[in-house]
């Protein structure tokens, strides 16, 4: 009886650290909630031992990734463990948590409710940046910078979209709040100027449209609603319209285009010079400012804003490769799924890996400089797709 009692009670504790993880996602916080439920979750296997059935190779080639990765870290004088660990091994509690907590549908829809609630009051936050305050540049509400709240725009904005399309699934109040979270984020996120975020998001709403509505003239009118409501949203903010025309510009004078065509030459060239394992975890900073910084270059970046060439130029082949495995086969199992199902979890998580993959070719949203906060949202969604999709299955009535 007590046992059950203290499980119980460990369980309302790690739920209530992932509530008020989904409620403050976008600000710093003083300690890390999710590795605080993952170690309340380490102090509940006194009490439980649970069953566990894994019906997917994903930590396999989860574990693949962080083996290959390490490498570099043993193999490489300079390079940096206690970066390697705190950006590589330690959002993997995020990931892990799912073996420790019983996650439901209903427990899971809660937290995305939140997340949800948080976009809203956030967008609506922006708009009364934009339109009061004056702010035209890039205006993020509460977030913690415009990197972050891109990150976090383009892995749960997708999740949120999907599930206000899913009639059968979700009670239509709690959609119409999805969907009206969507509405006020699409002006907030065209204000924030992050044109990835514009490119990503309209290309997965679009295929979340097409894989959710049946019915074509339902579809077509949507999409209609989704590219005319987002023009109306260009027309007030010139900034944007600017932004927008600029995006396939290659000219020296448009500085954020140019630099990066710089940086991605830079890091494939610190690959080539190191193809085997890289220049290191935690070297590419002094690398590229000492070596291979270009002339022409007007930043001092610590990253080269793509997560491949990230990978090859630190880990090298080796690791740059078992990331590329990595995300096969995450692509590869979810769409194999989906297409066995028809799932709407399934399509939900497709959409949100999608819209994260495409930010990873202008930033390193995954085990990125200073942007390690999305590695974790990254891998704690992951891990509740694992669990409602029934890719891993815990059974914690075995009891000790």
């Amino acid at each position: 009886m007590l046992k059950s009692k203290a499980i119980s009670i460990i369980d309302n504790m790690i739920l209530g650290c992932l509530i008020v993880y989904s409620l403050t996602f976008l600000i710093p916080m003083p300690i890390n909630l999710l590795v605080t439920a993952f170690v309340l979750g380490l102090v509940k296997l006194f009490f439980v031992r649970p069953k566990i059935e894994i019906h997917s190779k994903h930590f396999y080639f989860l574990g693949l990734f962080i083996v290959c990765t390490m490498i570099s870290v043993i193999f490489n004088e300079n390079a940096s463990f206690s970066e390697y660990r705190s950006y590589y091994m330690s959002p993997l509690v995020a990931i892990l948590l799912i073996f420790l907590f019983e996650l439901t549908k209903k427990k899971a829809l809660i937290l995305i409710t939140l997340a949800s609630t948080v976009f809203f009051i956030n967008g609506i936050y922006v708009i009364y940046q934009f339109y009061i305050e004056g702010n035209v540049g890039r205006p993020v509400g509460f977030a913690d910078g415009y990197m972050l709240l891109c990150g976090m725009n383009l892995l749960i904005l997708p999740i949120i979209f999907t599930l206000s399309l899913s009639k059968k699934n979700i009670h239509k109040y709690l959609r119409w709040f999805f969907f009206l979270t969507i509405f006020i984020n699409i002006p907030a996120i065209i204000f924030e100027n992050t044109r990835i975020a514009w490119l990503a998001l309209f290309f997965v709403f679009i295929i979340s449209i097409c894989y959710s509505i049946k019915e074509k003239i339902k579809k077509v009118f949507m999409i209609i609603f989704l590219i005319i409501y987002s023009l109306c949203c260009f027309q007030v903010s010139p900034s944007s319209v600017q932004r927008f025309e600029t995006m396939s510009s290659t000219e020296y004078k448009i500085q954020s285009n140019y630099e990066r065509i710089l940086m991605w030459q830079s890091a494939t060239n610190m690959f080539l010079d190191h193809p085997l394992i890289g220049v290191g975890i935690g070297n590419y900073h002094d690398e590229y400012i000492n070596k291979y910084r270009s002339p022409l270059s007007r930043e001092d970046q610590w990253h080269p804003h793509n997560v491949l060439l990230s990978m090859l130029s630190q880990t090298g082949i080796i690791g740059g490769l078992s990331y590329i495995i990595l995300f096969t086969y995450l692509y590869y199992k979810s769409i194999s799924d989906y297409k066995k199902t028809r799932n709407y979890i399934t399509l939900a998580y497709i959409s949100a890996l999608t819209a994260f993959c495409i930010n990873g070719l202008t930033d390193c949203n995954f085990v990125g400089h200073n942007l390690k906060e999305i590695t974790y949202m990254f891998y704690f969604i992951t891990g509740i797709y694992l669990i409602l999709n029934k890719n891993v299955i815990i059974n914690n009535k075995n009891k000790r």
